[in-house]
């Protein structure tokens, strides 16, 4: 019924610790891997834990989403990504509303739960601002629910697989979670919130830079009421 989906590039070095918090919770069965860049050491940890695990395009972090959405047949996904800054307690939490037909999407926010990655260096905080200002445009120009986006950019996430199947969703980089709710506000999806704690990635470096911020940017301009 649902499959949860974790996102790896490189992420060799935290794939175990990921994969064993998320076998304390949930059945092999019900976990993807969707892996990018050199994929042999991550496909060689996850095949010796006999977790599943299929090859994205390998154009980002959007193209690998929209892989997952059309290849993974399963009503509800969960997406995550590998790095250990999610965590897999929070996931019945997401999955809730969509798996109750009360939202398409679900959000994990780390503006009601915490985060110790957005309020650390000078880039975390450059960020954080991005992210606030985001969201604000989102509520101003497209949200008309009431209730306020306060994450949009958190990849930490529960969909209903169908409905996405319609958004005709662009991105191949980061930008694709700020489409997501763009797309869902404009077609009158329903998007909940729920809070969620980002932990710092537990090794290696993140694969998201401060450049990014023009693609937010340039998909936010794309996505503008004519």
């Amino acid at each position: 019924m649902f499959t949860i989906t974790v996102f790896a590039k490189n992420e060799e070095e935290n794939i175990p610790f990921v994969v064993d918090r998320l076998l304390a919770k949930h059945d092999a069965g019900r976990i993807v891997f969707v892996l990018d860049g050199d994929i042999e050491p991550t496909a060689r940890i996850l095949a010796e834990k006999r977790i599943r695990f299929i090859q994205g395009p390998g154009k980002g972090k959007g193209a690998a989403i929209r892989f997952a959405i059309g290849n993974i047949d399963s009503d509800f996904l969960v997406f995550m990504d590998a790095d250990g800054s999610h965590d897999p307690d929070e996931i019945d939490g997401l999955l809730a509303p969509v798996m109750n037909d009360s939202a398409e999407m679900v959000v994990g926010s780390r503006f009601l739960g915490g985060s110790e990655e957005l309020h650390g260096s000078m880039a975390d905080r450059l960020r954080y601002a991005g992210n606030v200002t985001g969201n604000w445009f989102i509520n101003a120009l497209w949200n008309r629910t009431g209730t306020k986006i306060t994450d949009a950019q958190n990849g930490f996430r529960s969909v209903k697989r169908r409905p996405f199947l319609a958004l005709a969703l662009e991105e191949d980089g980061f930008s694709i979670e700020q489409e997501m709710v763009i797309k869902c506000l404009k077609r009158g999806y329903r998007i909940h919130e729920v809070p969620s704690f980002e932990k710092k990635r537990m090794r290696g470096r993140s694969h998201i830079s401060n450049s990014h911020f023009f693609r937010f940017v340039a998909c936010m301009a794309r996505n503008i009421p004519k």
